[in-house]
C-alpha cells in the first residue's frame, strides 16, 4: 500500500521537483536497465555512471522493500548502503537506511496530501479544500444575505463492506459511489470527502427545503442499483442550512447529529437540522422546533389583507405537513390529514383570489386561473399519494417549497401585488 501511494504521487506531481526536494539521495531506474532520475543528494554521493544495466538488472528481481549494496566509483570505491522501493515497472533507490527511508517519504507524502486539492482514491475534493472553501462561501452567504446549506453523507455499514469483502472492494464502493453523487450534482455544488466514508456537499444559494430535496436525490440514486460485487448500499444523510450568527464548526455539528439521528432511526433516510425555533422562544412560545420550516417574510405580502391572511395560512399549513413528513414519530393518518387539510385550503385560498383579481379587473385572471387549476390538480395527486402509500419526503418538499410557494406565491402572484394594492 506504501509503495503504491509513492507511485500514485510520482504519477500526480511533477516528478523532478518532487524528487529534487526531497532531503533524501534519490534515483528512480527502470527494471529494463535505464535509469530515469536522479536528484542532486544522490549525484554528490554516488557516481551514477555505477548504475549499469548489470547493477539495475541485479535489483529488478525484487519485490519488496529491501536493504541493499551498490558499487560506487566515487571515493575509495566502497560499496554503498541503499534501500530499494520497488514501483511497478521502476524502482527507486535511496541512500539511506530503510526505515529511515520510509519515514521521510510518508512525511512528504502527509504534507502532500495536505496540500492537495482532491482525494487520491475519489477524484472528490479533499477535507483541506472544504475548510477553505466553507470560510469563502460562508462569507459570501453572510454578505449577500444568500442561503447556504450543507449535506453530510455516510455509507450506512460501510465496515461490514470492509470486513465482509476486503478494503479494495470497499474502495471501489466509495468511487462508484462518488460517481453517482456527481452525476445528481448541480454545477454549483461541491462534493468533499471529509475522511473514511463520510462525505460532505456544499450547496449555494440553497435553503434547508433545497437541500432536503436534493439529499433525497441522493439517497435514491445510491440505493437505485446495487454494486458490483456488495450488493445494495445505502446511505444516511443530515442536512443543515448555515445561519450567519453561528459559526461554521456549530453548523458542521448540527449536520452532524442530523446524520446521526438519521443513524439511529433506521438508516437509509435524510433528516434535516432545524433551521430556527417555530416560534420566538421569548415570546414564550411552547411550540416544538419544526425540522424544515418555510418563513414568511413581509416582503412576500402582497398588500391585500385577505390574500396575504391567507397566505400565512398556506405556509402554516405547508410546515405543519413538513413536520409530520419529516417527523420519525408521525403516524401515516396524520400526514395524510396534514395534506388533505392543506389541499381544502389552496383550493378555498384560489377561489377567493380569483373574485378579488376580478373585482380588481386583474388583465392576467384567465392565464392566473389556468395556473390555479394545473396547481390544484398537482395538489390532489399528491394528496392521494400520501393516502395510498409512501411518499417520499423529497416529493412534498417540492410541491410545497417548488411549486406552491416559490413558483406560485413568490412568483406568479407578484404579476398582481401593485394592482390589488391600489383596489
Amino acid at each position: 500500500m506504501f509503495a503504491m501511494s509513492v507511485s500514485t504521487w510520482l504519477e500526480d506531481h511533477s516528478t523532478i521537483d518532487t524528487l529534487m526536494d526531497l532531503p533524501l539521495a534519490v534515483a528512480v531506474v527502470h527494471r529494463a536497465g535505464s535509469v530515469d532520475l536522479v536528484n542532486r543528494r544522490f549525484s554528490a554521493e554516488m557516481d551514477t555512471e555505477a548504475l549499469t544495466p548489470e547493477v539495475i538488472a541485479g535489483l529488478a528481481a525484487r519485490d519488496a522493500p529491501s536493504n541493499v549494496t551498490l558499487p560506487n566509483t566515487n571515493g575509495d570505491g566502497e560499496r554503498v548502503g541503499a534501500f530499494v522501493l520497488p514501483l511497478g515497472d521502476r524502482l527507486m533507490l535511496i541512500l539511506e537506511n530503510g526505515d529511515r527511508a520510509v519515514e521521510i517519504l510518508q512525511e512528504r507524502l502527509r504534507e502532500l496530501e495536505r496540500l492537495s486539492t482532491k482525494d487520491r482514491l475519489t477524484g472528490a475534493w479533499n477535507r483541506m479544500h472544504l475548510e477553505r472553501t466553507v470560510e469563502s462561501e460562508t462569507a459570501r452567504a453572510a454578505r449577500y444575505r444568500q442561503p447556504l446549506s450543507q449535506i453530510l453523507l455516510d455509507v450506512d455499514h460501510f465496515k461490514r463492506i470492509n470486513d465482509g469483502f476486503g478494503h479494495s472492494v470497499g474502495d471501489e464502493v466509495l468511487k462508484k459511489l462518488v460517481g453517482r453523487v456527481q452525476n445528481v450534482l448541480r454545477l454549483t455544488d461541491g462534493l468533499y470527502r471529509w475522511g473514511g466514508e463520510e462525505f460532505v456537499v456544499l450547496a449555494p444559494e440553497t435553503d434547508a427545503v433545497g437541500a432536503a430535496v436534493l439529499a433525497e436525490r441522493l439517497r435514491q440514486v445510491v440505493a437505485a442499483q446495487p454494486f458490483p460485487v456488495v450488493g445494495a448500499v445505502t446511505v444516511s444523510l443530515g442536512v443543515a442550512e448555515y445561519l450567519p450568527e453561528g459559526s461554521s464548526d456549530e453548523w458542521f455539528d448540527r449536520c452532524d447529529r442530523a446524520m446521526y439521528r438519521a443513524k439511529a432511526e433506521g438508516r437509509d433516510r435524510v433528516v434535516v437540522d432545524p433551521l430556527r425555533p417555530a416560534a420566538d422562544p421569548a415570546a414564550g412560545s411552547a411550540r416544538t422546533r419544526s425540522l424544515v420550516e418555510l418563513v414568511w417574510e413581509s416582503d412576500y405580502a402582497s398588500g391585500h389583507p385577505v390574500i396575504d391572511a391567507e397566505h400565512r395560512r398556506l405556509f402554516e399549513l405547508a410546515n405543519r405537513v413538513l413536520a409530520e413528513a419529516l417527523s420519525s414519530r408521525s403516524e401515516p393518518d396524520r400526514l395524510a390529514d396534514a395534506v388533505s387539510t392543506l389541499v381544502r385550503e389552496v383550493e378555498r385560498h384560489f377561489g377567493h383570489e380569483e373574485r378579488i383579481l376580478e373585482d380588481c379587473g386583474f388583465p392576467g385572471l384567465q392565464g392566473h386561473s389556468k395556473a390555479h387549476q394545473a396547481l390544484l390538480r398537482r395538489a390532489r395527486e399528491v394528496e392521494a399519494a400520501v393516502r395510498n402509500g409512501p411518499v417520499s419526503v423529497a416529493t412534498l418538499v417540492e410541491f410545497l417549497a417548488q411549486d406552491l410557494v416559490l413558483r406560485h406565491i413568490l412568483t406568479a402572484d407578484r404579476q398582481f401585488f401593485g394592482l390589488v394594492r391600489a383596489c
